[in-house]
C-alpha cells in the first residue's frame, strides 16, 4: 500500500482486521506452556489470533469437547480413547508434537516408596506389588506394561489401582501403594517430601523410538472452515515452543517462562521448576509417527483398541510446515 493510500484509509477510519478467536482446551499443566507463552508474549496476537482458554479437569473431558466442536484445539495424550475416536471417524487430526519422553527431559517416572528402595531393585521385584496408575486408558499403562514385559512379566502379575497424582501422595505416605507412575511436578514434590523415589524414568524403559506422550490435536471441521486461523495459530504455537525449549535448557528465556508458568499453571512455587524435569517438545513440531504406531499396536494387543487406523490418516502436518516456513529457520 502506498503512503497516499494508507493515509486515505486512515482518514476513512480504516482499522486492522479483527483477530480470529481460537478456543483452546488446557489443564493448567507445564505441557501446556506454549499456549501460555504465546498469549503472554503476544506471539498469537502478532499472527492475528486471539486465544480463548477453556479450562478442563481431565484430558478426556477436553477431548470430548474437541470432538463435539465446542473447542478448536487441545493437547491430548496418546491413549486408547484417541485411537478409538479416530476409528469412529471423529472430526480431529494430530497436527503437531507436544510432549516426548527423552533422556533428561521426562515428566513420567516409576516411583517406589522410600522405605522399599532396598527391596525393589529390579523389575521382577515388582511382582505382586500394588502399583498406582492415573487412569486405565493412560499412556502410563503402556509404560508400566513395557517395563514388566522386559522382565517376562505382565500387568496381571501386579495389582494395579487407579488414582489421581495428588492422591498418590497420601497413598505412599500410608503405605497403601508400593509403587506408582507419577508425572511432574509430583515426582519432584514426592522426592522432596521423602515419600517416594524416582526409580526408573520413561527413557530407561522405552528408548527406540522415544515415547510420544502427547500431541496437539485440531478439530478438523473448524480447521477446514478457518484454514488461515489454523495456520496462524500454529505459527504462534511453534514460536512459543522455541521459547519453552530455550528455557528448559537454561537459556535466556528461563526466568520469563517460569514467571509465565507460575501465573498459568497449578505450580505456583517457582523453586520447584529448578527441581523437576521439564517436558520435551520437538521445536520443529514434527510428530513421531513410529511411536504412535507402536502405542496403537500395544493397546490393540491388550484389547483396548479394536480397530486399527493407519497412522498417516491420523496426522496432518500441513500447519506445522506452514509455521516452519513462516518462522524461516529451523533450530539445530
Amino acid at each position: 500500500m502506498t503512503l497516499l493510500a494508507l493515509a486515505a484509509a486512515l482518514c476513512l477510519g480504516g482499522q486492522a482486521p479483527k483477530p480470529e478467536t481460537v478456543s483452546v482446551g488446557h489443564l493448567g499443566l507445564i505441557s501446556d506452556a506454549p499456549f501460555y507463552i504465546g498469549i503472554s508474549e503476544g506471539y498469537f496476537a502478532k499472527n492475528g489470533i486471539e486465544v480463548k482458554l477453556e479450562r478442563y479437569t481431565s484430558a478426556a473431558q477436553a477431548m470430548a469437547q474437541l470432538a463435539n466442536g465446542d473447542i478448536n484445539v487441545v493437547g491430548g495424550g496418546i491413549s486408547p480413547a484417541l485411537f478409538n475416536a479416530f476409528a469412529r471417524g471423529f472430526d480431529m487430526k494430530i497436527v503437531a508434537a507436544r510432549t516426548r519422553e527423552v533422556p533428561g527431559r521426562t515428566i513420567s517416572s516409576i516411583m517406589v516408596r522410600s522405605d522399599l528402595k532396598d527391596q525393589i531393585k529390579s523389575y521382577p521385584d515388582l511382582r505382586g506389588r500394588k502399583i498406582a496408575l492415573n487412569a486405565s486408558g493412560s499412556p502410563h499403562v503402556f509404560i508400566m506394561g513395557r517395563a514388566l514385559e522386559s522382565a517376562g512379566l505382565m500387568l496381571k502379575d501386579v495389582e494395579i489401582v487407579y488414582m489421581g497424582f495428588p492422591d498418590m501422595r497420601a497413598a505412599f505416605a500410608s503405605k497403601a501403594i508400593d509403587a506408582a507412575i507419577v508425572s511432574e511436578p509430583f515426582v519432584a514434590q514426592f522426592e522432596q517430601g521423602n515419600i517416594a523415589d524416582a526409580w526408573r524414568r520413561t527413557p530407561d524403559i522405552i528408548k527406540d523410538p522415544p515415547l510420544e506422550l502427547a500431541v496437539i490435536i485440531y478439530n478438523t471441521d473448524w480447521a477446514k472452515k478457518n484454514p488461515k486461523a489454523a495456520k496462524d495459530f500454529m505459527t504462534g504455537y511453534l514460536r512459543s515452543v522455541r521459547d519453552f525449549e530455550s528455557a528448559a535448557v537454561g537459556g535466556q528465556t528461563r526466568g520469563r517462562v517460569v514467571e509465565i508458568l507460575t501465573q498459568f499453571t497449578t505450580v505456583k512455587d517457582s523453586a520447584i521448576y529448578g527441581k523437576m524435569q521439564w517436558p520435551y517438545t520437538d521445536p520443529k513440531g514434527l510428530v513421531a509417527a513410529d511411536s504412535i504406531s507402536e502405542l496403537q499396536d500395544w493397546f490393540m494387543a491388550y484389547g483396548q483398541v479394536k480397530q486399527r487406523v493407519p497412522v498417516e490418516k491420523m496426522i496432518d502436518q500441513q500447519y506445522v510446515e506452514y509455521a516452519r516456513q513462516r518462522l524461516a529457520v529451523d533450530p539445530k
